[in-house]
């Protein structure tokens, strides 16, 4: 059974394979900008950063033996002289491939959304690769629409 909870020191190490997992699945298929060594060299420290954050969530699915599944990284954007509500941004979500299919995705993206919403996010964001169409789906099952299209040269 996958469980779902808010992530602790102790799963840094399986929180940056799944981060490096994503690097090498999502991005190292689809961005050839993207530094797909960036999570085995800065991850540890990125992902401790995000455990000492009050506006960052880290939450982590882990399996029956507690070996990290999945992960998600969320970020709270509070009201600024730029913008005027306060927003949430998903920046990562992975889950492996053993475990797809069985709702996990969908439960990292509830303690996402349920997180955002307790602290008062008017709008949620999240930025995918136009061509991971299964991302897209999951994301959208979950009440997200497309709002902006990013165009690029490359």
């Amino acid at each position: 059974m996958t469980t779902v909870r808010t992530a602790t020191a102790a799963d840094l190490d399986g929180v940056v394979a799944s981060c490096a997992a994503l690097f090498a699945e999502d991005a190292g298929q689809r961005d050839h900008l993207r530094n797909t060594a960036w999570p085995a060299t800065y991850g540890a420290s990125w992902c401790a950063g995000l455990l000492a954050d009050p506006a960052a969530l880290l939450l982590v699915a882990s399996d029956g033996d507690g070996s990290v599944v999945g992960h998600l990284v969320g970020n709270f954007l509070p009201v600024s002289e730029m913008w005027i509500a306060p927003r949430a941004e998903l920046v990562s979500m992975y889950v492996r491939p053993q475990v797809r299919g069985a709702g996990v995705g969908g439960q990292l993206i509830d303690g996402f959304v349920a997180w955002a919403r307790e602290r008062g996010a008017a709008r949620l964001e999240v930025n995918a690769y136009a061509t991971n169409e299964t991302a897209l789906r999951v994301y959208e099952r979950h009440g997200f629409r497309p709002h902006s299209v990013l165009l690029t040269t490359d």
